[in-house]
């Protein structure tokens, strides 16, 4: 495929400058790991939105006020634990009871459950338990 030289011309090269900066900035601790629902989220929103439009981009998301936002809602689940949760398997006839947060990790269920039944459920290898930051 040949691709013409004014084409080549008019696309803007990297910068493996920028790239790095913008980067660093959004890996510092100011945008607070960048989560869902958090300050740290907005703080990446309008970093985006003001590096977006400083490129010359337009906005494509909702229509607010007869104005495009940068962004567009989406529904976010959550489930929150309340209490402690516990888990217990048997060996042998014996049961053994594991830690949250040390030997498992247990989430809310999503539909609103207090108890997950999973008698006789085969037992899925799921990672090394690798605990990154």
């Amino acid at each position: 495929m040949a691709v013409s030289t004014a084409l080549m011309a008019a696309t803007p090269s990297l910068d493996d400058a920028r790239i790095s900066r913008d980067v660093k900035e959004l890996a510092s601790d100011a945008y607070e790991g960048r989560g869902p629902a958090t300050a740290g989220e907005e703080k990446t929103i309008a970093y985006l939105s003001k590096q977006f439009a400083a490129a010359g981009l337009q906005p494509g998301g909702d229509l607010t006020n007869g104005k495009r936002a940068w962004t567009q809602a989406v529904p976010l689940r959550r489930a929150d634990i309340v209490g402690t949760p516990t888990i217990a398997v048997q060996n042998a006839g014996k049961p053994h009871a594991l830690t949250q947060g040390k030997e498992i990790a247990i989430r809310a269920a999503l539909d609103g459950s207090s108890k997950v039944d999973i008698a006789n459920a085969p037992l899925v290898f799921v990672g090394y338990g690798v605990k990154a930051p």
